[in-house]
């Protein structure tokens, strides 16, 4: 394959199933101690993820023992490396419709929150005319009816700007993982 730069990740598994799903119960097995309880593409995600970046010759290396590798080495890295597009994809079709569901949600609740924001300033500028006691004027005025203009803002402010910013992490970090190369190290055997 030539000469691969970059930062790999690194991840190591018994069998090639185990990329996109797990079987717990190998923990009650005597050979249990390096049972996954995460399928390795959460894994995968969760260090692709935790990088500040992700180079565009970073690669994935998959260790496994040579039986779980098969005699073609080749064909098996093709099936995990589709198996890796796959799920990337399936995965990114839901961030996307989560990162949908949330702006929706933000001008949805818009709606709400402009009246309150509204009667809010309109009740605040109201307690700061001159003739209100400056006491009612702190507290209603400049405190509480502020605060509650500020609320009705807040929570649609949130979900249409903020709330996103990890599914925007996210969809990136899936974005990256579609294209990364796939490599099988084969472990020699132990013992």
């Amino acid at each position: 394959m030539g000469s691969v730069t970059g930062v790999p990740v690194v991840v190591r598994l018994r069998r090639p199933e185990e990329m996109v799903t797990v079987d717990p119960a190998g923990l009650l097995d005597d050979d249990g101690e390096d049972t996954r309880t995460v399928p390795a593409v959460d894994e995968i995600l969760g260090e692709v993820l935790s990088r500040r970046r992700v180079g565009r010759r970073d690669r994935l290396v998959l260790e496994m023992p040579a039986a779980a590798a098969g005699p073609d080495v080749a064909a098996t890295t093709a099936r995990l490396e589709t198996a890796l597009r796959r799920w990337s994809q399936r995965r990114l079709e839901g961030v996307e419709r989560e990162a949908h569901v949330l702006y929706r949600q933000g001008l949805a609740s818009l709606r709400p929150g402009i009246p309150l924001f509204v009667i809010g300033l309109l009740l605040s500028t109201d307690f700061l005319a001159p003739d209100v006691p400056e006491f009612f004027q702190n507290l209603l005025g400049n405190g509480v009816f502020l605060v509650i203009a500020w609320v009705g803002l807040w929570y649609p402010l949130d979900l249409l700007f903020f709330a996103r910013l990890p599914l925007r992490r996210e969809r990136r970090a899936l974005d990256s993982l579609r294209t990364m190369p796939v490599e099988i190290r084969v472990l020699p055997r132990s013992g």
